[in-house]
């Protein structure tokens, strides 16, 4: 489950300067939008339990 205090934002903000990017305040702020549009498409299928024995699907070969 996601916590509800997730900060996008806050996550650009102190993830960007880890991995070499630097981001001017407009770029950081798209990118943090995109980062909680992909938060949001996510977030149903994080609070799906999962039992040991389930398998994934399995990969389609023609």
């Amino acid at each position: 489950m996601l916590d509800p205090e997730f900060d996008p934002a806050a996550h650009v903000a102190a993830a960007a300067p880890m991995v070499g990017l630097h981001l001017d305040a407009a770029r950081q702020g798209r990118v943090a939008a995109a980062l909680a549009l992909v938060v949001h498409t996510a977030a149903p299928a994080l609070v799906v339990t999962l039992a040991p024995g389930d398998e994934p699907a399995p990969v389609f070969r023609p």
